[in-house]
């Protein structure tokens, strides 16, 4: 029996999550980006894993993507692993609908909390859209969850290795339902874009108007042009002109380019420049490149 691990990663929390069950259960592990661009995605393997941060409390864009070009999913055993900062929500519950629509079933769904690594606002009520901030995470804070991840690998592997099925790892599925129904592609969607400073108009549902937030990335003269920042890109949505880069608004706010800048030179919106970068400490800028070519 084969098994294949897929994982989508922008600073490395879902790319070691992946690579550790992917050797635990003896299975490949695969970059979504390096297969997104085939037009049908099919594999023999008896067992898929999908790996993948939880972003604005749902699914990155990148795996509604990848899971519609998924085929022949009826017969095989399939498991979704989400990582999130502060709540894994129900991003679980919308992977099981996707894989649902193309005729599979998620057996099982696992929630892993890890630093966080995205923007979150700092409360100042003046000009409260530019204030969002990187969130620090103390390096206590940080060990305690790498450490629980090792308590919690065990636990996924011996599951989906018993080929167990029913477990669904959710948070505050009432509350996030409701958000979902009533406030995310209206209030949400609005907040966010107005945050990342997009100034236009779009009729995209919430989960795709995410794309134009790239709106809020800047270089400030930090930049040594060294282009590291469109490497390393997933989605290829970063070019370089004259030395700089130009975001091409088809972003999926993993901010790989931001936290793995090697001069804290990539800004998002006004107040990141004296934020601690983050990516995962196991997890190195040739990992990266190597595991999101194309």
């Amino acid at each position: 029996m084969s098994r294949i691990i897929y994982y989508f990663s922008g600073t490395g929390n879902s790319l070691v999550v992946a690579r550790d069950i992917a050797r635990k259960i003896d299975g490949q592990f695969i970059s979504i980006p390096s297969v997104i661009h085939q037009e049908i995605i099919k594999t023999e393997a008896d067992m898929i894993g999908i790996v993948f941060p939880m972003y604005h409390h749902g699914v990155p864009l990148i795996i509604k993507r990848f899971i519609n070009k998924m085929d022949d999913l009826e017969k095989k055993y399939i498991f979704g692993v989400c990582t999130y900062g502060n709540s894994p929500g129900i991003c679980l519950k919308y992977l099981e609908r996707m894989v649902k629509s193309r005729g599979g079933k998620l057996a099982a769904g696992f929630a892993v909390n890890m630093p966080y690594n995205y923007i979150f606002p700092s409360f100042v009520l003046k000009d409260f859209f530019h204030s969002f901030v990187l969130r620090k995470t103390s390096k206590e804070k940080q060990q305690n969850m790498l450490d629980h991840w090792k308590q919690k690998l065990e636990i996924i592997c011996e599951y989906v290795q018993a080929w167990k099925e029913g477990e669904l790892e959710t948070k505050a599925d009432v509350i996030e339902h409701l958000v979902d129904s009533l406030l995310r592609d209206t209030l949400q969607k609005s907040v966010w874009l107005k945050v990342a400073g997009f100034k236009g108009h779009t009729n995209l549902p919430f989960q795709e108007s995410i794309q134009l937030m790239d709106h809020g990335f800047k270089c400030d003269d930090k930049c040594n042009r060294c282009g590291i920042c469109s490497k390393i890109c997933p989605v290829k949505n970063i070019n370089m002109v004259d030395g700089l880069p130009v975001w091409q608004h088809h972003c999926e706010q993993c901010f790989a380019c931001l936290q793995w800048c090697p001069k804290e030179a990539i800004q998002f919106s006004n107040r990141t420049s004296r934020g601690k970068r983050y990516h995962h400490p196991d997890v190195k800028l040739s990992d990266m490149m190597i595991n999101g070519k194309n």
